[in-house]
């Protein structure tokens, strides 16, 4: 049995951190199915073997009928902090363990995980025999300040942030695109240009009233102009 006890009554001194979050569209329906106990693990597992695989590296399979992209995937920096979220996952990494090109590597390993999600989506068919499943994913990815809270009697730790909360509230501003990064992340123009990113000015999200945000230019080219306007300045 898992219990909550308290925290330990000063936090760390603040870090600066890369924060990624991500959830699963249309969990929920997924979820209200029959003999959900048999499936929803297996699903769970194929998803975060992928997003373990933009990070730690390996064999990237969703890849392989791309010829411009490496299926083998050299690894990142090893994060700090790991968190399943119900529909989704936290992921913490100390920022200065990134070299800047790193950062664009793994937006980019990300995207593609996006773009090629069917692919996650196919593989799961032979395992997950069930309609509904979720066919698209969502990542939110920002950097910043966070806190490092330890538990009372035990080695357990827990992330508080800014950063944190950025990071959340991007993987769901806007559903047509899915894929948001802060500009927080300094990734430099001439990078954005170079892998087809733009950089916007988000006008509302929750609780942060005006950021700079990054997204794929194609992405952002086919929304709406009321999508647009509504969303961005």
């Amino acid at each position: 049995m898992t219990t909550i006890t308290t925290f330990k009554p000063r936090a760390s001194y603040p870090e600066q951190a890369i924060v990624l979050i991500f959830d699963l569209e249309n969990f929920s329906g997924f979820f209200s199915q029959p003999d959900v106990q048999e499936y929803v693990p297996k699903f769970l597992n194929l998803v975060l073997e992928a997003v373990k695989v933009c990070i730690d590296g390996g064999k990237a399979y969703w890849l392989e009928n791309d010829s411009e992209k490496n299926t083998i995937l050299s690894p990142l920096p090893k994060h700090i902090h790991s968190k399943f979220l119900g529909d989704g996952a936290l992921f913490i990494w100390r920022y200065n363990d990134f070299k800047h090109e790193q950062i664009i590597t793994l937006v980019n390993r990300l995207y593609n995980l996006k773009l090629f999600f069917s692919k996650i989506v196919a593989n799961a068919a032979d395992i997950v025999p069930v309609i509904d499943i979720p066919k698209n994913i969502r990542f939110g990815m920002a950097a910043g300040s966070v806190y490092k809270l330890t538990y009372n009697n035990s080695i357990k730790e827990e992330y508080i942030g800014y950063s944190i909360n950025l990071a959340s509230r991007l993987q769901s501003y806007c559903r047509e695109i899915g894929f948001i990064f802060s500009g927080r992340l300094n990734i430099k123009s001439t990078e954005l240009e170079e892998n087809q990113y733009v950089k916007k000015v988000a006008k509302k999200i929750k609780g942060f009233p005006r950021e700079y945000v990054i997204i794929d230019k194609g992405n952002f080219d086919n929304l709406t102009n009321e999508v647009k306007t509504e969303l961005f300045e």
